[in-house]
């Protein structure tokens, strides 16, 4: 949005409980992040202080108001309303109506489904978690799908991957790299169950991303428990920014999904770190569920696994790492795929057209 010449005025809250959540991110000199730190006491109160905080600390002169989430849309139409601007919804993580809720998510539920029909544009990060979407909030159309994807190609020739692991004492010859936020429901823990069936004891298994802390260290009392502690590491959480520098130098992008809630199931396109993977040219590893097994068997740029069996992973991992012209053909046709269709610039650009339109003038900086 900013290279397109949109300035951009974010408000959001800080997140405190997860590992590394203070890391600092580079943006672009038109956009302006201000941070509403969450005060204590009970969820309904941290919001309601984070609402009245963003009415009041908003840009009164927006062309227009994104809410992010459902939390985020009853901010942007509220301002929406008040100053006669256009809104849009931008919904990634979706809550069911059948989810069990706080009184005050039910609160922010019933306003969700109230208002977002009413929305200028809804845009949705997976076709199939928009469907959902459309039939429970009565929409009057599908959802816009943008894809949850970087804007350029990865493609650092650099070693800072490899340097990571050597600052914690470990060198694998082939990499398994699970890049995003470590937390249940990610295959994790079934991928390290999977690392005695690994063919060769020189590969390992890097995690990098914020997570919490109690999570992170059971992670690494089961690898030691399992024995492949020397096949497991992880690495410290750099700025977003910094990702591409160190996703080139895997040689498997790992997005295990387990279906713990609608939005793992319905993940394709709404997952950042296969993208990321596709946009460094990794073959990637993905959940045997229709959407995404659908994507690696139509793009060829990966395999699929039960990410809830060991053996199946560990029988992926070996099909790709055995084999480097296999390994290097499914990487080549996901940089092909993220080039052609799943760049964020191309996902983005319809978006870019509704925002001219609603603003009426071409866009402004």
């Amino acid at each position: 949005m900013a290279e397109a010449g949109v300035r951009l005025d974010i408000l959001g809250r800080v997140n405190p409980g997860l590992m590394g959540s203070d890391y600092s991110v580079s943006y672009p000199q038109q956009t302006r992040i201000r941070r509403v730190r969450a005060s204590l006491g009970p969820s309904w109160l941290c919001f309601g202080i984070f609402l009245i905080e963003v009415l009041r600390r908003a840009d009164h002169n927006a062309d227009l108001f994104l809410g992010y989430d459902m939390h985020g849309f009853l901010a942007a139409h509220l301002l929406a309303t008040l100053h006669r601007r256009p809104v849009i919804y931008h919904c990634h993580d979706y809550t069911p109506l059948d989810t069990a809720m706080t009184f005050g998510a039910r609160c922010v539920k019933a306003f969700e489904a109230r208002y977002a029909g009413s929305a200028d544009l809804v845009i949705v990060p997976d076709r199939e978690r928009g469907d959902v979407m459309r039939r429970e909030l009565q929409l009057n159309g599908p959802p816009l799908t943008v894809a949850n994807a970087p804007v350029h190609r990865y493609e650092s020739s650099g070693n800072a991957l490899s340097e990571a692991l050597v600052a914690q004492g470990k060198s694998f010859s082939r990499i398994v790299l699970r890049q995003g936020r470590i937390g249940p429901g990610h295959g994790i823990e079934a991928t390290l169950r999977s690392i005695p069936l690994w063919g060769n004891k020189q590969w390992g298994f890097a995690v990098m991303g914020p997570g919490e802390s109690e999570y992170v260290h059971s992670l690494v009392a089961l690898a030691e428990a399992l024995g492949v502690s020397q096949q497991f590491a992880v690495l410290p959480l750099v700025s977003y920014d910094k990702i591409p520098l160190h996703t080139p130098g895997a040689d498997i992008g790992h997005a295990l999904y387990e279906p713990i809630h609608i939005n793992n199931v319905y993940i394709t396109t709404a997952s950042n770190k296969l993208m990321e993977y596709m946009a460094a040219g990794l073959p990637v590893l993905v959940s045997d569920r229709p959407g995404l097994r659908a994507l690696v068997e139509t793009r060829g740029c990966g395999v699929s696994a039960d990410e809830s069996s060991p053996e199946s992973i560990a029988a992926a991992v070996n099909a790709l790492l055995s084999d480097p012209d296999l390994s290097r053909r499914l990487g080549a046709a996901g940089a092909r795929a993220f080039e052609e269709e799943y760049s964020y610039e191309r996902q983005f650009a319809p978006v870019l057209e509704v925002f001219r339109s609603l603003c009426c003038t071409p866009v402004r900086s």
